[in-house]
């Protein structure tokens, strides 16, 4: 019996199985904590899907970050799957290939600096003001500790 038995936890940002994501993912379940994941698309599915099985997880679902209605769908899966929330771990992190060559300067346009910002930072308001609901309630201070982000 580990210290998360009994939690639920939503992973975000699961590419491979070097990711941060998955390196929290895996230490969460060996705590006990029940895992649901994401992959952003078909290409992360085929490398996510193995992964959460070899953890027990059958909750497995798209999401681009940068969809309103894609995150809405997720937590709304989550919430007639599970009823609740513990844990939403945000590891999700993009940038086009263009800016990532060369020199920041020389390499960043506004478009690639928006896009980068809308899926490495927005996205976590975002995941968060759709968790809410589900941690409401939830010991230790679900609502509060989103509240103290």
């Amino acid at each position: 019996m580990g210290i998360l038995t009994g939690k639920r936890a939503l992973i975000v940002g699961v590419a491979t199985d070097r990711s941060i994501a998955w390196g929290i993912a895996k230490a969460m379940h060996e705590q006990g904590a029940e895992l649901a994941f994401t992959y952003g698309n078909e290409r992360l599915k085929d490398r996510v899907e193995p992964l959460a099985a070899s953890v027990g997880s059958n909750i497995v679902l798209p999401m681009d970050v940068t969809v309103d209605a894609e995150i809405d769908a997720v937590f709304a899966s989550l919430a007639s799957t599970w009823g609740h929330l513990d844990v939403l771990v945000h590891a999700v992190a993009y940038a086009p290939r263009e800016a990532l060559a060369g020199g920041f300067a020389e390499s960043t346009s506004r478009e690639a600096f928006r896009v980068a910002h809308d899926v490495s930072s927005y996205s976590l308001t975002a995941l968060t003001r759709a968790a809410a609901p589900l941690m409401a309630g939830r010991k230790p201070g679900g609502q509060r500790a989103l509240s103290g982000l």
